[in-house]
Order: structure tokens, then sequence, then C-alpha cells
């Protein structure tokens, strides 16, 4: 029994040495006197992501409207980040709005549709990386007349196109409501949508 024993041990023993000896890593070459002796490096580049940041909590526009006027003021901070480091980083940033509504909405007096919301994204605040950054609207100026582009229907508010790697671009719009003299009194509230591709 106690010769079993000692084979087993001494068994065990030649396995861990055997496993230890194939867990080390390989030697360098060897190279003779004066000859170059080389050890090829390598490393990676990780992926990102292509994001979008807007503000997150409700924007009170800093100019107050009677009706048929206009209500007006900068959005806040929109971030482009486009981390994805690409060949050819193009991406669009698109805004759509809904209509604007007070009380229950169901009064057409308490209501101001999308087309009477307009969008200027005006200059970047900031930009980073290489490539061509295109303001969807210049011109930006408080009202009267509304400046940018009415968002009844989808509007590019920034894009990116040429260079390679990654970028950002941030941007803070100029909002421009304009009432009616229909619209009734109270407070307004509608959504504003950005979207990245």
């Amino acid at each position: 029994m106690k010769a079993l024993l000692r084979t087993g041990l001494v068994g065990l023993a030649g396995v861990m040495t055997v496993g230890t000896l194939t867990g080390m890593p390989a030697e360098a070459a060897t190279c003779a006197n004066n000859t170059a002796c080389n050890t090829t490096v390598t490393f990676d580049v990780t992926v990102g992501a292509l994001e979008i940041t807007v503000p997150n909590s409700t924007v009170d526009l800093t100019n107050d409207a009677a009706p048929g006027g206009y209500s007006s003021g900068q959005l806040g901070a929109v971030t482009v980040n486009d981390a994805r480091g690409s060949a050819t980083p193009t991406w669009t940033a698109s805004v759509t709005s809904t209509a604007f509504t007070t009380g229950g909405g169901d009064d057409p007096g308490e209501t101001i549709s999308n087309a009477s919301v307009s969008y200027c994204s005006g200059t970047a605040s900031a930009t980073n990386g290489n490539g061509t950054f295109t303001a969807g609207q210049t011109g930006c100026a408080a009202p009267p007349p509304a400046t940018g582009q009415a968002l009844s229907a989808s509007r590019t508010a920034y894009s990116h196109s040429g260079g390679t790697g990654s970028n950002s671009a941030t941007w803070n719009p100029l909002i421009t409501i304009a009432t009616a003299l229909s619209n009734v009194a109270g407070q307004y509230t509608g959504t504003i949508t950005h979207t990245v591709t």
C-alpha cells in the first residue's frame, strides 16, 4: 500500500512539473553578435460607439411670447461623439419636433403645430477630430423673423464627413416658436428629438 501511494505521488509530481513547463512563455530568438534581433509588437485600437447627448431636463425658453409673437431661446448643448475609429466616419444628426400644447390641447387655440417651431443649429461651439463639420442652419438670430428651418419635417442639425478615426461636435441650437393670435394663454409643452446615424 505504501509503495502504491509513493508511486502515485511521484506520478503526480511529474504531471505538475510538465504542466509548469508547458505554461512558460517561449523564449525570444537568439542572435549572433552584431546581428539585429527582432521582436514583433502588436496592440489594438479599440472601437467605441456613435452617440448623441442632449439636455435631459425640461428647457424653459428664455423669451416668452404674446399671441401673434415669438418665443425663443437656446436649447442647450447637443453633442455628437463618434468613437468608432472608422476609416469613413460620416454621420448626420437629425432633429424633429412635436406640436406644442397647453391645457388638454383639445381646443384649436391650445395647440401650436411643429410647422411654427424653427430650429437653427448655428456654428459648433467645439469640434474635435479631422474631416468636415457642417451646420444644418446658419445665420441664427433672435426673432423677428424666425431663423433656421421649420420642424414640420425632419431636418439636418449637424453633419460630419471625410477624415478618419474619431471625432465630436457640440452646438447650442436656437429654438423659435411662432404663436398665432388665436393661441390662448398658458404654458405650452412639446418635445424636440435628436437622432444620429
